[in-house]
C-alpha cells in the first residue's frame, strides 16, 4: 500500500495538471472565451460599418413600426410632413398614413411645391392613406370613400397612362417596403464614434454622404432642394445620428441639412431641412394591410383631365401628387367636379397668356385647365372647363 505521503504527491500532481494547462503562455493554453461584443453581428464589427448592419438587422426582425417626421424651416414657420405607419420586411408590404402641416398663411407657390399641382382648388391632399406592396399601391385620400388600386404598369416610369413627374414608383422602397424613409439612405451611412446606452444598445455620430438625399424626396421636390451635382465630393456630409437596441437594430435615426433649398426655387425661404426616423415593435406581429370599403381599379377610373367627356363628374385626389390625372366618379354620388367641355386654345406668347386665353374661353364662374401640347409649342392647347361643385375639401 502507498505511503500517505505517495498519495498527497499524487493528489497534488494531479490538481497541478490543469492548472498547467491554463497557464499564460503555456503550449496547451484554452483561448478565453469570446466577448459578447466580439460576437454581436453589429457591434462586433469595425465601427465604420456598423450603421449598415444595423440596417440589416432592422430587415431581419421582420417587422417594426415607425414614425418619421420632415421638417422644413424657415423665416415664416415651418412646414411639417408626418408618415406613421407598418413595415413587413419579410413580406415586402407596408402602410404608411401621410399628413403634411402648414402654416395658414402659407404663400401659393410653396404649397404646390410640396403638395404637388392638381386640378384641385387647394393643390394637393394635405392627408392619405397608403398600401404597397410589390403588386400594387392602393391610395385612400382622407377625403374620399374609396381606395384606388394601381397596377405596377399603372405606375412604372414607362406607362403611357399614368405618366407624370412624379410617379408612385417612389413609394416602394430598396431597403423598406415603405419608400422615402431614412432607411433608404442609412446604408450609405458611416458612424464615426458611439457611446454605449444603458439598454444595452449604441447612440452613433455618423455621417451621411449627400449623394444619398435623392433617395428620400419624391422627384418633383428635387428642383427646389439643393442636391449633388459636379461639386459634390466639395460638400461635407450630413451629419447623422443612429440609435440601435441591444440587438443592434434601428431605433431612431436623423439628418440636419443646413442650406438644403435651391436659392432659385419656389422654397428658397426655408434654410433648414430635417428628417427624423423612429422605429418600434421590431418583430411584433402586424396587422395585414387589408383595404376596407369600395375599391376602384386605377386603370378603369383614372384618367387625364382632358380624356373626361362633357358632362362626367370627378374628384382631384389621386394620390400623385403633381398630375393631370382626376378619378371619374359617378354624378349620383359626391364628387369635386363636372366637366363642361373641352376646348382648343391657341398658345399664347407664354404661359399667363395661354391660361388667359382658356379661362377667357371657359367663361366667367368657370375653372379651367390645359397642358403644353405633345407635339410643339406652336400646336394648339386642350383646355378642360369644370365647375366645382365641392368648395371645401378633408384636410
Amino acid at each position: 500500500m502507498p505511503s500517505r505521503s505517495v498519495r498527497a504527491a499524487a493528489a497534488l500532481a494531479a490538481i497541478s495538471l490543469p492548472l498547467t494547462a491554463c497557464s499564460v503562455g503555456g503550449q496547451d493554453a484554452a483561448p478565453p472565451p469570446p466577448s459578447a461584443t466580439a460576437t454581436h453581428p453589429v457591434f462586433g464589427q469595425k465601427t465604420d460599418r456598423q450603421v449598415f448592419l444595423a440596417v440589416r438587422e432592422t430587415q431581419k426582425a421582420g417587422t417594426a413600426r415607425f414614425t418619421q417626421k420632415l421638417t422644413f424651416t424657415g423665416t415664416g414657420g415651418s412646414i411639417v410632413r408626418t408618415m406613421t405607419g407598418s413595415l413587413d420586411f419579410a413580406g415586402d408590404r407596408g402602410r404608411t398614413e401621410v399628413a403634411w402641416v402648414l402654416p395658414a398663411k402659407t404663400p401659393g407657390k410653396v404649397r404646390t411645391a410640396v403638395l404637388g399641382s392638381t386640378p384641385a382648388l387647394e393643390d394637393g391632399e394635405t392627408s392619405g392613406t397608403y398600401l404597397v406592396d410589390r403588386q400594387r399601391i392602393r391610395y385612400r385620400a382622407a377625403s374620399s370613400p374609396y381606395w384606388i388600386d394601381y397596377a405596377p404598369e399603372d405606375t412604372s416610369k414607362g406607362s403611357a397612362r399614368f405618366t407624370n413627374n412624379d410617379p408612385l414608383e417612389f413609394l416602394r422602397g430598396s431597403e423598406s417596403p415603405v419608400g422615402g424613409t431614412l432607411l433608404e439612405a442609412l446604408t450609405a451611412g458611416k458612424a464615426t464614434s458611439h457611446r454605449e446606452a444603458p439598454t444595452g444598445g449604441r447612440a452613433y455620430r455618423a455621417e451621411l454622404s449627400d449623394s444619398a438625399l435623392p433617395l428620400l424626396f419624391p422627384p418633383d421636390l428635387h428642383s427646389h432642394i439643393v442636391l449633388p451635382g459636379p461639386s459634390a465630393s466639395l460638400r461635407p456630409p450630413v451629419p447623422l445620428t443612429v440609435e440601435v437596441d441591444a440587438q443592434g437594430r434601428i431605433t431612431r435615426a436623423a439628418i440636419t441639412v443646413k442650406d438644403a433649398f435651391r436659392e432659385d426655387g419656389d422654397l428658397a425661404g426655408f434654410t433648414t431641412l430635417t428628417m427624423d426616423l423612429s422605429l418600434g415593435g421590431h418583430g411584433s406581429d402586424m396587422p395585414s394591410p387589408a383595404t376596407s370599403g369600395r375599391v376602384l381599379k386605377a386603370t378603369d377610373a383614372v384618367r387625364d383631365i382632358g380624356e373626361v367627356r362633357k358632362g362626367g363628374c370627378i374628384d382631384f385626389a389621386t394620390g400623385q401628387r403633381s398630375s393631370r390625372q382626376v378619378v371619374k366618379v359617378p354624378c349620383s354620388g359626391p364628387h369635386d367636379a363636372r366637366v363642361l367641355g373641352q376646348h382648343q386654345v391657341a398658345p399664347g406668347k407664354d404661359d399667363a397668356a395661354t391660361q388667359a386665353r382658356s379661362w377667357a374661353i371657359c367663361g366667367p364662374g368657370v375653372w379651367a385647365w390645359w397642358a403644353p401640347p405633345k407635339d410643339g409649342t406652336g400646336s394648339d392647347v386642350r383646355t378642360t372647363c369644370y365647375e366645382v361643385t365641392r368648395q371645401t375639401r378633408a384636410q
